[in-house]
């Protein structure tokens, strides 16, 4: 937890400098580079408690679109660690999502495969719903195969709820529960709490405690920054402070919809002799 209060105290330092936008510009351009093609792109470092940092790269494309609604893909690359080792996991998914007449309400679902190079794989189906002020999405994930006799994907699912701030339009407060079904041992379930923070029009903030409803598994803090590409042309940031509005009820969410899906995007697995749950994206 001290690491992520650190890491906290630090980026938000970081904001009040004046070249601080100038430098996150230059990150965002950087990552539209990464992955070429229109649409959102964003690369992530995440920091948990007695972790090393997790780095990901993430792109959503639009397919087709029209007024009302279209459809994507969304993939990503990362790494992370189990038992003290090192590996690599895909996704590729496709989406569609449908704007209401008045442009203030989105509904999508989609669908995503996962895979580590350790040969496991695994399937999704999704839904989401949201607005200016809330968001619901939920996902559920089933087995494909297992890389190795030594490890089992669980299949699971997860709910998250996610609220704007009163007054603090830059800033959402979340809930994500979820359940991973164990196949030599109990589920796994849990909840995780935190909060997503929009610092600059290219620099997202995401800090959250994952309670882990299991024994063995240690809870904890994490700390995750996002640089982003395209820049938000419109909507409020971190630097403007306090609104004088407790909600913000009229957005045009046109411009969500070639948000990201939000979703576990790492493989959780059971290992032979011990069980474990990965970090979530």
């Amino acid at each position: 937890m001290k690491k992520c209060f650190i890491i906290l105290f630090l980026i938000l330092n970081y904001v009040n400098f004046s070249f601080a936008e100038d430098f996150s510009k230059k990150i965002s351009e950087y990552v539209s580079n990464l992955i070429p093609g229109e649409g959102t792109s964003e690369v992530s470092i995440e920091l948990r408690e007695n972790y090393k940092p997790d780095f990901s790269i993430l792109g959503v494309r639009q397919l087709d679109k029209t007024d009302n609604e279209n459809s994507f893909i969304q993939f990503s690359l990362f790494n992370s660690e189990k038992l003290n080792k090192e590996r690599y996991i895909g996704n590729f998914g496709y989406g569609k999502r449908y704007l209401s007449n008045e442009n203030m309400m989105i509904a999508g679902f989609n669908t995503f495969l996962d895979y580590d190079h350790y040969g496991n794989a695994r399937a999704s189906i999704g839904g989401e719903l949201k607005n200016a002020v809330l968001e619901f999405s939920s996902n559920y994930y089933q087995k494909i195969d297992n890389g190795s006799s030594d490890e089992e994907v669980l299949d699971g699912y997860d709910i998250h709820l996610e609220s704007q701030v009163p007054f603090l339009h830059w800033a959402d407060i979340f809930y994500n529960s979820y359940n991973w079904d164990g196949v030599d041992r109990a589920d796994i379930k849990g909840t995780k709490i935190g909060s997503e923070l929009i610092l600059t029009s290219h620099v997202n903030l995401e800090l959250a405690y994952d309670d882990k409803d299991k024994k063995g598994l240690e809870d904890e803090w994490y700390a995750k920054i996002q640089f982003v590409h395209p820049p938000r042309e419109d909507g409020p940031t971190a630097l403007d402070g306090i609104s004088d509005t407790a909600w913000n009820k009229n957005k045009d969410m046109s411009d969500e919809m070639l948000s990201k899906v939000k979703r576990n995007n790492k493989i959780v697995v059971e290992f032979k002799g011990l069980s474990t749950i990965s970090r979530t994206d």
